[in-house]
Formats: C-alpha cells, sequence, structure tokens
C-alpha cells in the first residue's frame, strides 16, 4: 500500500501543477486525492485541500450537481451477470470506488450513498463474480478509512466475503 500511495501522491502532484479547466480534471484531481487520502495521505494533500477549498470549490461543486452513479452501477450490474472477465469485474468496482473515494474526499457523501449500496446488493447477490477480487480487497477493507465511511465501502466488505464462494 504504501508504493501505491507513492504513486498518487506523485500523480497529485502532477495533476496540480497543470491548470485544471473543467469538471473532468476536478473529478481526476478528486479521484487521486480520495484514494491518496483513504491510504493515510501525505504532504501534498495540503495543497490538495487547499485547492479543493480555493481554488477548486466551484468546479467540485459543479460536478456533484452533475454526478449520476446510475451508469457506473449498471456497468457493474452487467459484468457481473458473467461473461466478464476478471479485469472487467474489477474495473468496474474501481470505477465506482474511484467515485465513492472522491465524494468522501469533497465532502459529499451523499452524492454516492444510493450508488454505493447498490454496487454492496450486487456484488452480494452474485458473489462468485467477485470471489477472485477478494484477495485484493481484504487490504482494502481493513483500512481506517475504510472503517470510518463503512456505509459507503460496505461493497468491498461484501467483495471479502464473495472469497467463501471461490
Amino acid at each position: 500500500m504504501k508504493q501505491e500511495l507513492d504513486v498518487l501522491l506523485e500523480q497529485l502532484d502532477e495533476l496540480l501543477g497543470e491548470p485544471v479547466v473543467d469538471a473532468e480534471d476536478a473529478l481526476e484531481i478528486a479521484i487521486v486525492a480520495g484514494l491518496a487520502a483513504r491510504l493515510g495521505g501525505g504532504p501534498s494533500m495540503k495543497d490538495a485541500m487547499a485547492w479543493r477549498d480555493g481554488d477548486g470549490a466551484e468546479l467540485l461543486a459543479d460536478l456533484w450537481e452533475q454526478v449520476d452513479t446510475d451508469a457506473l452501477i449498471e456497468a457493474l450490474d452487467e459484468v457481473s451477470t458473467g461473461g466478464a472477465t476478471d479485469e472487467e469485474v474489477e474495473e468496474a468496482l474501481f470505477d465506482v470506488d474511484d467515485l465513492v473515494a472522491a465524494a468522501i474526499w469533497c465532502g459529499q457523501r451523499k452524492a454516492v450513498r444510493v450508488g454505493a449500496a447498490k454496487a454492496a446488493a450486487i456484488v452480494r447477490q452474485i458473489p462468485d463474480v467477485f470471489a477472485p477480487l477478494a484477495d485484493l480487497a481484504k487490504p482494502i477493507a481493513k483500512l481506517p478509512a475504510v472503517a470510518e465511511d463503512l456505509d459507503l465501502y460496505d461493497y468491498w466488505l461484501a467483495v471479502t466475503d464473495a472469497a467463501q464462494y471461490a
């Protein structure tokens, strides 16, 4: 996890060093910052928080007004019905996770609460599809930040529980 955090913090520094011109740029920063914060953060987080609360506040506000988790949840549901590779399942789950981490970092938990609950329900309904991801999910599920927002990160617990179906 330390290496992952280092990579995220390096990415964050690069993103903050570039012009942020639209909601897509703002979302990218929020995702990277959210994932880094979940892993414990680091020195660059101060710059990211200053951007979030200052220059980026308007872009982020616009972004969260437009966020709709339905497409991500539909994609997760589609890969859960069978025929998808483990990589496709992983990508669909991490797409949901990216948005959840970004929302938490931005203080926009409400924007993803329903979608995160649906993601957990999908995993629990068809756990065998997600069982191959259980080893990946276990260290994430044990993070203190996940415990703090368990109502949103419940899908990680559902994936670890899916291991029994492997």
